[in-house]
């Protein structure tokens, strides 16, 4: 059994460069991304999607696969990993996932979220209920899960009983794990830096975006896919409040591009701190510190891949 890295780490860690570079020195490597929004077409700088040039050659995998008008789950990443995987390793080249979004992980490695798509009839039938009326389905056979969705969240209240006639299993046990036990083919290596690092990249990567276009980027993606939910992840959400004149409760906001990248930037720290979280929660996770721990990250790369 091929042994896979799954590089992951907060946002503007640079796991996505590291994994870059070590895929050039190895030479046999190709990256299949595990991140919620490089899926996206189109959404290309607020994602800090690395373009063409800066791949160097190297294979990437699940990006710019879809529009983002379209949704996009944890059971399709997993469907579309596994491929891509599969098909690497056919080839006799080896696969190194990279990202950091937890869900698409966690539904990789312990095989949550698996299952095929409900059917086309079952989400019609759903979301022809009330909001009331699917909380209540929801409640009755989950009632921890309905408690943490609440009765206004249509969405996860669809999903959630999706799940549940999918799997004949609760949406809780599905969250939280089960007795799934990760897969041994994947290896966990999570990175970060101190904190006051990360929290300067945040800053200079925000104003990169911006300064290479985030705000015309967003306007645009808004006109053509209207209410699309991917528009809701951090940096565009804030975006787009400004562009409509938004102001952010409790918070001083003047309209300025400086307000603008302060909220991007503080949105971006909240999301960071809510990954770190999850991260030290995977007990099979190996922790490196960049600044510290590189040539230990590369040696353990290694000895996984060999050289």
């Amino acid at each position: 059994m091929n042994s896979v890295a799954v590089l992951a780490g907060p946002t503007a860690s640079g796991k996505t460069a590291v994994a870059l570079e070590y895929a050039i020195r190895h030479g046999a490597l190709e990256i299949v991304s595990a991140d919620s929004m490089l899926v996206y077409r189109s959404m290309d700088i607020g994602t800090a999607k690395p373009a063409a040039a800066e791949m160097s050659g190297i294979r990437h995998h699940l990006m710019d696969i879809c529009d983002p008008d379209r949704q996009f789950t944890a059971g399709d990443f997993v469907r579309h990993a596994k491929a891509a995987i599969e098909d690497i390793h056919a080839r006799g080249r080896r696969a190194l996932v990279a990202g950091g979004t937890g869900f698409y992980l966690k539904a990789l490695m312990r095989g949550m979220w698996t299952e095929a798509p409900a059917s086309p009839e079952l989400r019609v039938r759903l979301e022809n209920l009330p909001d009331a009326e699917l909380f209540e389905k929801l409640a009755a056979v989950d009632s921890g899960a309905a408690a943490k969705i609440g009765r206004r969240d249509r969405y996860r209240l669809v999903r959630a009983l999706e799940l549940f006639e999918a799997t004949g299993t609760r949406p809780s046990e599905l969250a939280s794990g089960g007795a799934s036990a990760p897969d041994p083919m994947f290896k966990l290596l999570v990175i970060d830096r101190e904190r006051a690092e990360l929290a300067d990249r945040i800053r200079l990567r925000t104003k990169a975006m911006l300064s290479a276009g985030l705000l015309e980027e967003a306007r645009s993606l808004a006109s053509r896919f209207p209410g699309a939910k991917a528009l809701g992840a951090v940096g565009y959400k804030q975006t787009l409040m400004h562009l409509e004149g938004h102001i952010p409760a409790g918070r001083k906001y003047d309209g300025s591009l400086l307000s603008l990248e302060n909220e991007i930037a503080l949105a971006t720290r909240q999301l960071v701190k809510a990954q770190r979280t999850w991260f030290r929660s995977q007990k099979e996770a190996e922790h490196f510190l960049l600044d510290r721990d590189l040539p230990t990250l590369k040696e353990r790369l290694d000895g996984l891949y060999g050289r």
